[in-house]
């Protein structure tokens, strides 16, 4: 099947998916191995055919003429909430009520100095408001779990991303918004005088016991070692935290079979974590990774080895066995996910990844080239032999073609540009174009996945399609999925990072992050193509009736109106102004499609007009403008900046 070139928007390209019947995957339960990540490369210009799950009905449904309540859990100028699997950051307790936590940062001052973990609680009846700084009493921290304790007591762990190991925030009982953190504890202190540190923990809880998996950072240059176990370079552990006694029973332990013949290294986020009375499962994957299964029936103690997807070069030769083989291999792209459903069986989805291996680079170090225009989300449940397709892009406008810009699935080049001909990069690390995972299951054994799919059509100005989070469901244990459905539908913001609490109810409880811009300024953000700005972010929260989903009610309908007529001059980028708090002058960066007028204004919190200042006329392109706050008191202020058709307004706080 050959790749379409399509001529869209802008007179940019379009890498087009054909859609095909469902390809199954061959998956005995034997012993596996694990590829080298070390030279990961791009190619754009291939693919593999999207599959479409399947559906009801053809025609495109309209969304409900009533939105659900999209609840604005916290704020945060931190974008980035994971590099490729959400983890467990939203629990569902069982007297109805919820708690959800992620990365915030209340400032976008340098490095993040201030950020932590964001907590907001449903009682019930209301959310509380005003959640936008961490709830840890110092460190920085980040990649929150949450759980609920035996007693009702919640704790959250986070990484303490410095010196590494994790800080435990401890409340009295859900809701309660007062937290005792801890000192790091697992921070690895094994080898005297060496810092080891271990971050990234995907975190579960049962009778008395907190299961841990993380992964070992590693940096030379800033005398971070790099950790070598079994022969797996920054390989990925197990530890299991005794609540009551307030120690580790067993402290990042190498799991059975975890080895350089499985794999070659770990890879941060590319793993996930569930547990179910005393079932543990634990899945790891990676681009060019296979995906691994241990599963424990006993709180921990002993494991049995389950090869998920049957990857067939795995361990430190794989990249040299990729590229003698001259073919391209599936595998995931690194965003997986796990879950125990109510019978005790184990379920794994995973984002599809496409893999080539690569000639020696300079180092004479074999790597593979990865294809990030997949569009499929992967499952499997254990005892089977094969795997299925659950989540893909769809066909919005339903003309045999899942249509998405390469600014979509491109990132920035090895400098930080965005490439050339292109108006933006917004991948999110190496992930495939539909990734992201988070599963759920409701008593009725009924299943349901998430994830981050871009919406066919829906184009920000900078030529990427944004993100909205779709929705796939089987009741039938996941013998067959039907989807997707679009959660959030907004078509002008970017809904990216999904979570799903492990347990539904009558709703499934999902959250996700929400912004102006396609990607993330960690990420994607060139300072030379001003593509992406340091923007406050909103977490987001929605319930969403499980009858609704079963009887596709909520269709993948964008604004029925379709894709609204973009006039070039009145769209521009606007970023948040740096610094900020500031005294003095901050800085601007604003984009410009076209040559325009362009004025700002500064007014305080009441509206008063503090100064305005008419800037001129503007050609396309970047421009720094600075704001003066000389002889401005402290306090909060707001800059608009506006041609005559546009305007972009955003706070800013002078110290």
């Amino acid at each position: 099947m050959k790749k379409a070139l399509l001529i869209g928007l802008m007179s940019t390209s379009l890498l087009s998916y054909s859609q095909s019947s469902v390809q199954e995957l061959n998956v005995p339960n034997a012993q596996e191995v694990k590829v080298n990540v070390s030279a990961v490369k791009i190619i754009d210009n291939e693919y593999t055919p999207g599959e479409v799950v399947t559906k009801k009905a053809t025609v495109v449904k309209r969304k409900k003429a009533v939105n659900y309540d999209y609840i604005d859990l916290g704020n945060t100028y931190y974008d980035l909430q994971t590099n490729s699997s959400p983890g467990r950051r939203i629990v569902l307790h069982s007297d109805g009520t919820v708690s959800a936590v992620w990365t915030t940062s209340p400032d976008a001052g340098t490095g993040y100095p201030n950020r932590g973990s964001g907590y907001n609680h449903y009682d019930g009846t209301n959310w509380l408001t005003g959640r936008d700084n961490k709830i840890e009493t110092s460190g920085r921290t980040g990649w929150p779990s949450i759980m609920l304790l035996d007693d009702g007591s919640e704790m959250t762990i986070a990484h303490e991303s410095n010196t590494g190991g994790f800080v435990t925030s401890r409340n009295s009982a859900k809701g309660n918004t007062s937290f005792t953190s801890s000192g790091a504890i697992l921070d690895d202190l094994s080898e005297p005088n060496t810092n080891r540190v271990p971050i990234w923990n995907r975190s579960g809880t049962s009778n008395g016991k907190i299961h841990i998996i993380s992964n070992y950072w590693a940096s030379e240059s800033n005398g971070v070692p790099v950790v070598t176990l079994n022969g797996v370079v920054s390989p990925t552990t197990y530890s299991r935290w005794d609540v009551n006694g307030d120690t580790a029973d067993i402290a990042h332990a190498i799991l059975p079979g975890y080895d350089s013949t499985l794999f070659a290294g770990g890879g941060g986020d590319s793993y996930a974590i569930d547990v179910r009375d005393s079932i543990v499962a634990i899945l790891l994957g990676g681009l060019g990774d296979p995906l691994s299964l241990w599963k424990s029936t006993d709180n921990g103690e002993t494991w049995t080895y389950t090869d998920v997807d049957s990857l067939p070069y795995k361990g430190e030769r794989a990249p040299a066995q990729l590229l003698l083989s001259g073919d391209t291999v599936l595998t995931n792209d690194g965003s997986v996910d796990v879950m125990i459903d109510p019978t005790g069986k184990v379920h794994a989805f995973w984002g599809l990844g496409r893999v080539l291996g690569a000639e020696p680079d300079g180092d004479d170090t074999t790597g593979f080239s990865f294809f990030p225009g997949q569009s499929q989300i992967r499952h499997w449940k254990e005892g089977d032999a094969s795997t299925r397709i659950a989540g893909s892009g769809f066909d919005l406008d339903q003309d045999g073609q899942y249509n998405v810009t390469n600014e979509t699935f491109n990132g920035l080049d090895a400098n930080g540009n965005v490439p050339s001909n292109l108006l933006s990069a917004t991948r999110t690390g190496s992930t495939s174009i539909v990734t992201m995972p988070s599963a759920s299951a409701d008593e009725n054994g009924n299943l349901f996945v998430v994830y981050s799919a871009p919406v066919e059509n829906q184009l920000h100005f900078l030529n990427a399609n944004f993100r909205d989070i779709m929705v796939s469901y089987s009741t039938d244990g996941g013998e067959t999925w039907r989807g997707p459905q679009n959660l959030t539908q907004d078509g002008t913001q970017e809904c990216n990072f999904p979570c799903a609490a492990k347990i539904a109810n009558d709703y499934l409880h999902v959250m996700w992050q929400q912004d102006a811009t396609p990607g993330t300024f960690l990420q994607n953000h060139s300072a030379s193509a001003g593509s992406h700005p340091n923007e406050l972010a909103t977490m987001k929260y929605a319930a969403i009736p499980v009858a609704d989903i079963i009887n596709d009610v909520i269709g993948n309908d964008v604004r029925t109106a379709g894709v609204d007529e973009v006039k070039p001059a009145e769209v521009f980028v606007v970023s948040q102004n740096q610094p900020n708090p500031f005294n003095g002058t901050s800085e601007v960066l604003v984009y410009l499609r076209t040559s325009s007028k362009v004025t700002l204004t500064v007014t305080d919190i009441l509206g008063n007009v503090l100064n305005r200042g008419d800037l001129g006329l503007m050609n396309a392109g970047n421009h720094k403008l600075t704001i003066d706050a000389n002889g401005l008191s402290s306090g909060m202020y707001f800059y608009t900046i506006a041609t005559p058709e546009h305007q972009v307004t955003k706070r800013m706080q002078v110290k």
